[in-house]
């Protein structure tokens, strides 16, 4: 029995990919197996080693997969593939490679964690917030898509909200002269009004969730932040011991700045780095502007940082991060 087998498998729908190296760098072969929670627990304890450390690529099954390890690993490690250029930049790319190459970025550390919930609890209360959101963004395209036909049907004036109202629809309606058109909008009338329903019951059900999380009262005390910001950054972000610092926690939420130089010389201008969750820069944002309203110490901090930066893009992203 070895000392220590650094693991790494690749895995898709059908089939998982299961690679091991040893502590001297040797690569030992793969395991090729169809995906289930039992083939994978067989073939983790088919490894003889003493400490057996395991990693995997994020992607929609490595949370699943991560789970069904844990009890019979040391540890496992998700990883971003992104950072992983010996990776997908290589010219030959195949699942049997990829995991020699992942056990090496293992054995050596190399690799970038992404983070994982400690426990489901948490897992269930980020994906309850996705799904909310996701049923929120449907409504917007299906809005768009209303006002968008009654467009190209020559009915203008589709400006604010009349349009989706029930009782505002019919008078936008009678003004389609084509009955074919008319019903097709009324399908996607009847889409929205039942995407509003399922959207009321996500937002309950988020709210249901978020009772045992006590900081999301702390964070509605702020101004500009309400009811839905505070469970959706909560949700998302789920504890603050999984960043080093502040600024880690700012690239996250898409508002860290990434400087590219060589040599000392700057290459390219300053922006804001686009890795992160869209969503919570959008959220900062909805923070601000709604603060903005008031006089409050969000406001207060924005007007100094403006007469400061003399930028009130400079002094805008300074408040969102703050």
């Amino acid at each position: 029995m070895r000392k220590i087998a650094y693991l790494a498998i690749d895995v898709h729908v059908k089939n998982c990919v299961l690679g091991e190296m040893d502590s001297e760098g040797n690569f030992r072969g793969n395991q090729v197996f169809p995906t289930s929670e039992q083939n994978i627990i067989k073939a983790l304890k088919a490894i003889r080693a003493k400490e057996k450390y395991l990693t995997l690529e994020e992607s929609n099954l490595a949370y699943w997969v991560a789970q069904v390890a844990s009890p019979y690993v040391n540890e496992v490690i998700p990883c971003d593939p992104k950072e992983n250029a010996l990776i997908y930049r290589s010219p030959n790319k195949r699942d049997k490679v990829d995991t020699r190459k992942l056990c090496r970025l293992l054995r050596l550390g190399e690799l970038n964690r992404v983070y994982h919930p400690e426990n489901d609890e948490r897992a269930i209360f980020k994906a309850a917030a996705q799904h909310y959101i996701d049923l929120r963004d449907q409504q917007i395209t299906l809005k768009q898509k209303i006002k968008a036909k009654f467009r190209h049907w020559g009915v203008i004036d589709v400006f604010g909200d009349a349009v989706y109202s029930p009782k505002g629809r019919d008078e936008y309606l009678n003004q389609i002269k084509h009955m074919t058109v008319q019903n097709q909008l009324i399908r996607l009338y009847k889409v929205l009004d039942e995407t509003e329903a399922m959207q009321e019951l996500a937002l309950k059900s988020m709210k249901q969730l978020g009772r045992k999380y006590p900081e999301i009262k702390q964070f509605k005390m702020m101004p500009g932040i309400g009811d839905i910001l505070a469970h959706v950054f909560d949700a998302i972000v789920q504890t603050p011991q999984r960043f080093a610092n502040k600024r880690q926690l700012w690239r996250y939420c898409r508002l860290g700045i990434t400087d590219h130089s060589s040599d000392g010389k700057p290459l390219g201008y300053k922006r804001l780095d686009r890795s992160g969750v869209s969503e919570l820069k959008a959220l900062s944002y909805q923070a601000w502007l709604s603060a903005l309203k008031s006089d409050n110490e969000v406001k207060r901090f924005y007007s100094n940082s403006l007469r400061r930066t003399l930028s009130r893009v400079h002094a805008r992203l300074n408040t969102q991060r703050k």
